[in-house]
């Protein structure tokens, strides 16, 4: 009987996205108060321009590096799962 590596896989996989859109979203809203002016000044721009300094890099790795480790653990798992039920991954 196979390991069920791809059923493991799919499962936490859809945990790691719906982790994902929750950071995403907590971005967003921060980046909403900065935009709606609630404080003004040097101080201001200054801890805009850190948080995008984090902001930006943080969402774009959410974006196609997430998807292609996703596709990545999806693939691993279906060959460990092929040769767990003895019928080679190719």
């Amino acid at each position: 009987m196979p390991v069920p590596y791809v059923e493991e896989c799919n499962t936490s996989m859809s945990l790691v996205r719906t982790a994902a859109g929750d950071i995403e979203e907590a971005i967003q809203v921060v980046r909403d108060l900065l935009g709606t002016e609630t404080w003004t000044g040097s101080q201001a721009t200054a801890w805009e321009t850190e948080f995008d300094g984090f902001a930006t890099p943080a969402t774009n790795s959410l974006g196609t590096p997430l998807d292609e480790a996703i596709q990545t653990c999806r693939d691993n798992a279906a060959e460990w799962q092929a040769e767990s039920a003895g019928t080679g991954a190719r």
